[in-house]
């Protein structure tokens, strides 16, 4: 518990940290910049801790959106204030993007430029979408595992997560069950699910059919769906999976009733689609197919919210029209195709290399850049009795950095970004195997 002092602060001043403040956790941020650990100084530092494409610099930009950037920065059009919830023309071009699932179908749903509203990157637009719906005290569910920005957020808004188990065996797919369980146990009064698909940590894709389950489950339990989507079409052509946006699955399922569904708030950004994380651009798509966010005037609400500070930056909204254009000069889909190929082809590698070791189980992921790997400490022993004591022996012995499975809700795992150039890539997968052989009890 975080004890905020009582009474007069410093020299007499009514200053103090907020408890607010000094309550906000966010478990990787403390760990990857608090960690205690020396790495061993006779070896290179590999990190494959954080999501971040740019780190090694193999996963670039489109050429097209740096000359665009290039170009607004230069025309000094982009230097006044944009409108609070973004510029028409990019929210024009996000409603565009997300509208592309719907051309070839019959469904009549679509997005327009007022169910856009930009923010600072997809965590932006996560605790946007979070504030515009919920109270203190309200609970949200959210997955098990799953990105803990989910949990910071919620907690910082005074609100509680209830946690819904994703299932290991079926690919880190939804319990249904305990879904339900959540939403319905006591005390609970969500409001609102979160999802994440493509996930991290997971880097599960989900089946169609399945996803449609969900979204039907929530629409059976009155809740609203927050999906966060930025990994969006990061999904590897071996995995014999597409990508499904939660907005275009109402319907999908043969089990499932296939009425309207619920009410949803669709998360993304450019950041990882685009390799460009530090230029924080994100969205909230609001999918309102019965009403039920126009009666309560959530797009208000949004829209108030926005107003608080004028985010994100005039230059990089001005450049979204080239960023998310299909037409052919702009190349987009050549880099995207691009990255996605290294991607896929890293993924390969560590699940290759990893299931090699017998104290390792990798789950393969199916998109995304992460997978979970299952530590089998009754191979490794006590000296590595859980995964946050395998996270810090390794990077001291072999300056390889990954992520406990804690930080997620995933004890007895570890996190991998397999963003690195394969060489790196390759390096570091020796180096854990070396480790996990050194450490195994015969």
């Amino acid at each position: 518990d975080v004890q905020r002092a009582a009474g007069p602060g410093t020299g007499g001043f009514r200053v103090r940290a907020s408890r607010r403040a000094l309550e906000t956790v966010n478990p990787i941020r403390n760990l990857v910049q608090n960690i205690d650990v020396r790495p061993n100084p006779q070896l290179e530092k590999i990190d494959l801790s954080v999501g971040d494409p740019t780190v090694y610099g193999n996963l670039a930009p489109p050429p097209a959106a740096l000359d665009a950037l290039a170009d607004a920065v230069r025309s000094g059009a982009s230097n006044g204030y944009p409108p609070s919830f973004g510029t028409f023309a990019a929210r024009s071009a996000v409603a565009s993007f997300l509208n592309a699932p719907f051309a070839t179908g019959s469904d009549a749903f679509r997005f327009t430029a007022d169910d856009i509203f930009l923010t600072p990157g997809t965590s932006g637009a996560l605790e946007l979408a979070m504030a515009a719906v919920v109270e203190r005290g309200d609970a949200v569910l959210i997955p098990q595992p799953g990105f803990p920005l989910f949990q910071t957020v919620a907690g910082n808004l005074g609100v509680r997560c209830v946690r819904y188990k994703l299932k290991p065996e079926s690919n880190w797919e939804v319990d249904l069950d305990s879904l339900r369980a959540a939403a319905t146990s006591e005390g609970s009064a969500a409001v609102a699910v979160v999802i994440n698909n493509p996930s991290n940590p997971c880097g599960s894709v989900w089946r169609t059919e399945h996803l449609a389950e969900v979204v039907a489950l929530a629409a059976e339990l009155g809740l609203l769906v927050i999906s966060d989507e930025v990994y969006a079409d990061l999904v590897f052509l071996t995995s014999q999976r597409t990508f499904t946006s939660a907005a275009s699955a109402v319907g999908q399922s043969s089990t499932a009733s296939a009425a309207a569904g619920p009410p949803m708030m669709i998360l993304g950004g450019i950041s990882k689609r685009f390799a460009v994380p530090g230029w924080r651009l994100g969205w909230v798509a609001v999918a309102d197919r019965t009403g039920v966010l126009a009666e309560a005037n959530v797009r208000g609400a949004l829209r108030q919210l926005t107003t608080r500070m004028l985010l994100p930056n005039r230059a990089v909204q001005d450049v979204l029209p080239v960023m998310l254009s299909a037409a052919p000069e702009h190349a987009n889909g050549a880099a995207f195709d691009a990255l996605l190929s290294e991607l896929e082809r890293n993924a390969a590698v560590c699940v290759d290399e990893l299931s090699r070791c017998p104290a390792l189980v990798p789950i393969a992921p199916q998109g995304a850049m992460y997978l979970l790997v299952k530590l089998d400490h009754a191979v490794l022993g006590t000296k590595l009795a859980d995964d946050m004591a395998f996270t810090r022996a390794l990077l001291e012995e072999e300056a390889v950095f990954v992520l406990p499975g804690q930080c997620f809700e995933a004890p007895g795992f570890v996190r991998i970004v397999f963003a690195a150039p394969e060489r790196v890539l390759r390096e570091a997968l020796q180096r854990i195997s070396r480790f996990c052989l050194r450490h195994s009890e015969s």
